[in-house]
């Protein structure tokens, strides 16, 4: 270890709070939420309290080994505050821009409750995430100098590393601080539970299937043998919002899980082993009657998709996957999907096919689109289908506009493609919600 301190510490306090104001006021991202000290390029790059806040309920306390919650890369200290309020666990973070880490100790301070035991020993270290051998000693220096002779062990690591942040996609070797050296540099450090330690890594959800395969094997070089989760995340957007591997004491007994969440709280989980589906190519224009369903692209690239099919089909319905990439992916079935809330979570939409068109809806054609919606009972129409993102938010205004003379149903339009002999053409379906 070096002789120079490698890792200032920095003790969450009124005097820190101060200078944290000066730099920035707290304040709420939305009502109701707790203040936090923010600039807006930490702001861009933190977790919303929202999501921190379920992440830290999905963890029972009791799974935890003994020790502190350590944040590696704590950034504003947001993820780290929501798991030492719900854990009830001192917490550690790290971060190596000191003015960043300014801000982290002032959120930890503010948000702890006045009298807190547990409090007196949370700390924030300006230094570097991988240094775990300095950093630990650090941390225990400083808690003996404010009269805690204790060397609390890490009981959680989390990890949310910066990526850039204009990348179409993202790989783990543009991540810092590095996940592998990372964690391999604090697993000695790391308390074991009955599942091995309790590891939770955050990362872009950009990540493809070959770069999530990486952090897989990074994991296991780690902690060979060790179980893990990976946790996607939607907030019904038609993307994934977050992806997350659970590791350990933190995993559950499937690999994968897909959480939909709404503003404030999980609206339905799916947990499973993943499963292939198959993609079916259809030549002739779906049949009048039958259902299509938008799936949550969440759900697929978990791949639950066919876990959740099972609870969704009523028995003897038929079904076929006709897409299973990008933001739409689309199920055809002879029935109604089963009415019950946590299949309609993972929906973004389904109706009853009632209308084809051969072509997409044009600003020169919209009236004609609009009556034509009119006579198979639709009232409103929600443009699912692929077309010119200038143009969309424009079409869908004049269609909208157009259609408050008519009466009827929601629904929905999407495109599909028909494989011909010669090639694909593609059909805009008008479908009514059920």
């Amino acid at each position: 270890m070096n002789e120079e301190p490698t890792h200032f510490a920095l003790r969450p306090s009124d005097e820190l709070v101060k200078r944290a104001s000066n730099v920035i006021k707290a304040n709420s991202a939305r009502k109701g939420e707790p203040a936090f000290h923010m600039t807006e390029d930490v702001r861009r790059l933190s977790t919303p309290w929202s999501v921190a806040q379920v992440r830290a309920t999905q963890i029972e306390a009791t799974d935890l080994p003994a020790g502190v919650i350590l944040d590696a890369a704590a950034g504003s200290g947001v993820q780290l505050v929501a798991l030492t309020a719900g854990l009830k666990r001192p917490g550690l973070a790290i971060e190596l821009d000191p003015n960043i880490g300014l801000l982290c100790a002032a959120n930890m301070h503010s948000a702890g409750e006045s009298g807190d035991l547990q409090r007196s020993m949370d700390r924030v270290l300006v230094g570097d995430g991988t240094d775990a051998e300095n950093a630990i000693v650090a941390y225990w220096n400083s808690l003996r100098e404010a009269g805690t002779r204790a060397h609390p062990p890490i009981g959680m690591l989390h990890l949310d590393p910066a990526r850039p942040r204009d990348a179409q996609r993202h790989e783990i070797d543009e991540m810092q601080p590095a996940i592998g050296p990372l964690m391999k540099a604090w697993s000695k450090h790391l308390e074991i539970g009955p599942r091995g330690p309790a590891v939770l890594l955050d990362l872009s959800p950009r990540l493809n299937e070959d770069q999530r395969a990486l952090v897989d094997a990074t994991i296991e070089t780690t902690f060979p043998g060790i179980t893990r989760t990976w946790e996607y995340l939607s907030q019904g957007g038609g993307r994934i919002d977050r992806l997350s591997v659970w590791i350990g004491s933190l995993s559950s007994k499937a690999p994968s899980r897909c959480v939909r969440m709404g503003r404030k709280k999980i609206m339905a989980t799916i947990e499973g082993k993943i499963a292939e589906s198959e993609e079916v190519p259809m030549s002739t224009p779906p049949p009048f009657g039958a259902h299509l369903t938008i799936v949550d692209p969440a759900l697929v690239q978990s791949g639950l998709q066919e876990s959740w099919l099972e609870r969704a089909l009523p028995e003897g319905a038929g079904h076929s996957w006709l897409r299973l990439d990008g933001r739409r992916p689309l199920l055809i079935t002879t029935d109604r999907l089963t009415n019950d809330e946590e299949i309609d979570a993972f929906v973004l939409a389904s109706g009853e096919i009632v209308q084809h068109r051969l072509t997409p809806p044009e600003l020169h054609t919209i009236e004609q689109t609009a009556a034509a919606a009119a006579r198979n009972g639709v009232g409103k129409i929600t443009l699912r289908c692929s077309l010119d993102p200038d143009l969309h938010p424009t079409l869908q205004r004049r269609l909208d506009k157009a259609m408050k003379e008519f009466d009827g149903a929601n629904g929905f339009m999407v495109d599909l493609d028909l494989e011909r002999g010669s090639g694909s053409h593609t059909l805009y379906i008008v479908c009514k919600h059920a």
